[in-house]
Formats: C-alpha cells, structure tokens, sequence
C-alpha cells in the first residue's frame, strides 16, 4: 500500500487581531472604567442572510444590577477574510435603520472607527444614562 500524502501542508491560526478581538479588548475596559456597573460584551454569529463565511460582531452595554439589562450599541460584519468590515450603528436607531454603513477596509480603519464610537458624545450619554439608572 501506497503512503499517504500530506497537500495540506503547515497550518496554524494566522497572527492578526481580528475585529471581535479588538471589541473584545475594549468591552472588557467599560466595566473598569464603570466599577462594573455597566459592562461591555460581543457576542458572534454566523449571518446565514449574507452569504457563506460572514461574521456579526454585536457590541452589546449590559448592566448587571437592573436584571442584566442589555442594549445593542452597534453591530459589525465582515467575511472570513476578517475585511473590508461593515459597521452598523448604534443600535437600532434610524440612521441604522435607514441603512447607514461604514466599510472599513483595514485594522487601522477599523480601530479609528471603533475609537470615534466609543468616545462619542452619544455613547458617553448611553453610558451616562444607565449610570443613573443604578447609582440614583
């Protein structure tokens, strides 16, 4: 009998930072940053709608004491090639509603997009909110 011959060659998972990652990173920060009283999560899914090998990434604020209390800050999605990615947001609000997307074609891209979210005066007041919500 006739060995068998390896075509896979080395395989291992590649070295970047997937966007999830980077999500992940800085929802873990928010609980810091809030004596855990509003937290950050992501949660993953395959989206059956979009075609085969698309990831959903959604950025979810969860507050633990008001019976785990969870609002969809933003979503993102992106093909198994990790990008371009497509950031949906915040929430469901109109402009996500009326369809407004940014595609984000690098991990710089999508790192400064992250960052203007996260900081801006509309998150701040989210989080504000439901900090008011249990501290009052």
């Amino acid at each position: 009998m006739a060995a068998q011959v390896d075509f896979w060659g080395d395989i291992g998972p590649a070295v970047v930072r997937t966007p999830a990652s980077i999500m992940r990173e800085q929802a873990a920060l928010l609980g810091q940053k809030t004596q855990n009283l509003v937290e950050a999560r992501v949660d993953t899914r395959a989206d059956p709608y979009a075609g085969a090998g698309q990831f959903v990434h959604t950025f979810k604020l969860v507050v633990p004491t008001l019976d785990d209390y969870t609002y969809d800050l933003f979503e993102v999605s992106h093909p198994v090639s990790l990008y371009p990615v497509t950031a949906h947001g915040p929430g469901r609000s109109l402009a996500y509603m009326a369809g407004k997307r940014d595609e984000l074609n690098t991990e710089d891209e999508f790192k400064n997009w992250l960052k203007d979210r996260l900081g801006s005066d509309e998150t701040k007041k989210i989080i504000g909110n439901l900090l008011a919500q249990v501290t009052s």
